[in-house]
């Protein structure tokens, strides 16, 4: 699966197995089914039960970087995945993930899906005590930390490392015993357990257990980890004690519609965002239609609601990828072109209801509503199944600095004139609670942040292909 907006990105996806005999194939199949999460990067390592280990890692998507040949050199009964999408303009091969360090002739591998908010902060301490560090990711930040710990305990080692670590972390780790997963005490980013037969899996989404054939276990609750190894499933938590703020964006966008959110499918939830939108924001029309894919679930809940029809009115290209950018004005919307086209017998002469997950920037969501005009439409209706974005996020969300939203630097009076739009409604904090609970996190919608946040406290690295000075969560 793969998502069409271009201003959000999800940074990582992570999955280990333990007991295994097709650990590696089972790795990357995980990845494979949580790709959406990470487009830029990928890696595996594999451990056998002697010590050793296999690591394969590169730059590209899971199936340019794994084959079958790879993939049989690859050793072990248990190991960890990473699919990772970079937000300092591209994806160095040294920031690829899992890590991995040999400490006292003992092998510790990490892959981490978030953000650490004190990044930047723990770094320079550690370096100030002798640390050396050799990329540019927060994520080995957390690997000093655990490493350090004094306890040859895995969960004494992990819940001793995290103390000071603050932010949003959904981490997998190797180590030469078995296999852990830890949830930060916000749970900002979701981590499942699943099983089939004696072998264990964790992973960002249960999709990834869904095409191993596994059943989904549980999840893992915010501020609680697991870790197993030869002598089973172990249940532990962390000293800090859980205030779960889900990322609400997960549900509105991020997450496949086939995972699991709270026993539910995300599918299940979009349907419920679609159906309470309509009764926020009705308007007469002749039929709804989507902006594909990650809204098709919520256009769905929509129709079902106020029995307008719902016709696919705009169709995705899965094949389109990265275009070049022209200096010729007639091929200045050729990359939305490439990637949408309008059904003109869907729509032309018809009132028509747009629905759409989100409004980042808005320029994608204009050209979409410009070829929609082209082909015919009548009257055009946008509906956005969240609300307005006008916050950053710390969390592990790559976003646009504030004053870039759409609703932050168009005013609010003209903003129809600017989508080309007849009418255009978001969904109220209050009904996206209501459907993802009031404990999730809305800061992004809201400005109410969980937790104190210091823009520059996870800044480790500047981003050197801007003009302006800005920074990249890495």
């Amino acid at each position: 699966m793969s998502h069409g907006k271009t201003d959000l990105r999800e940074k990582c996806g992570v999955i280990a197995a333990f007991n295994s005999s097709t650990a590696p194939y089972d790795i990357y199949l995980g990845l494979y089914a949580q790709q959406h999460r990470g487009q830029e990067g990928a890696g595996i390592i594999v451990c056998k039960e002697s010590g050793e280990y296999y690591m394969h890692k590169d730059i590209g998507v899971v199936t340019q970087i794994f084959n079958d040949e790879i993939l049989g050199k690859l050793h072990g009964n248990y190991g960890i995945g990473h699919v990772r999408y970079s937000t300092s303009g591209g994806c160095g091969k040294k920031d690829l993930q899992p890590l991995v360090v040999t400490h006292r002739d003992k092998v510790i591998s990490i892959a981490h899906n978030g953000n650490i908010t004190n990044a930047a902060k723990l770094k320079e301490a550690m370096e100030m005590e002798g640390s050396l560090f050799t990329t540019s990711s927060d994520t080995e930040v957390i690997l000093h930390k655990i490493v350090r710990a004094r306890s040859d305990s895995p969960i004494e080692k992990i819940r001793q490392g995290l103390k000071e670590v603050e932010g949003a972390y959904s981490l997998v780790l190797q180590f030469d015993q078995g296999v852990a997963a830890v949830r930060d005490p916000f749970g900002f980013r979701p981590l499942h357990v699943g099983k089939r037969e004696a072998a264990w899996y964790f992973a960002s989404e249960t999709c990834a257990f869904d095409i191993l054939g596994a059943e989904t276990v549980c999840e893992v609750q915010p501020g609680e980890g697991y870790f197993v190894s030869a002598s089973g499933l172990e249940h532990f938590t962390l000293d800090t004690p859980a205030t779960p703020a889900f990322c609400s964006f997960e549900v509105v966008y991020f997450s496949r519609p086939d995972s699991l959110y709270k026993g539910r499918s995300i599918h299940n939830h979009r349907l419920a965002l679609g159906k309470a939108l309509y009764e926020e924001q009705p308007v007469d029309a002749d039929i709804v239609t989507a902006v594909p894919d990650s809204s098709n679930s919520a256009a769905l809940g929509y129709a079902l609601a106020s029995g307008i029809p719902l016709d696919i009115g705009l169709i995705r290209s899965h094949y389109a990828g990265r275009t070049f950018i022209s200096p010729d004005a007639s091929l200045r919307d050729v990359k939305v072109r490439q990637k949408f086209n309008v059904v003109r017998d869907a729509v032309e002469g018809k009132r028509i209801i747009v629905v759409d997950d989100s409004i980042v920037r808005g320029t994608t969501s204009r050209k979409i509503i410009k070829l929609f005009r082209e082909k015919g439409a009548r009257e055009v209706h946008l509906r956005i199944a969240s609300p307005q974005l006008t916050h950053p996020c710390y969390f592990g969300i790559d976003m646009p600095d504030r004053q870039d939203f759409l609703v932050n630097k168009v005013p609010s009076d003209v903003l129809n004139t600017y989508l080309l739009v007849d009418s255009l409604a978001f969904l109220s904090p209050a009904s996206l609670a209501s459907v993802v609970g009031k404990s999730a996190c809305q800061a992004c919608f809201t400005g109410n942040y969980p937790m104190r946040v210091d823009p520059e406290g996870s800044r480790i690295e500047k981003r050197k292909e801007t003009k302006d000075a800005q920074y990249a969560y890495l």
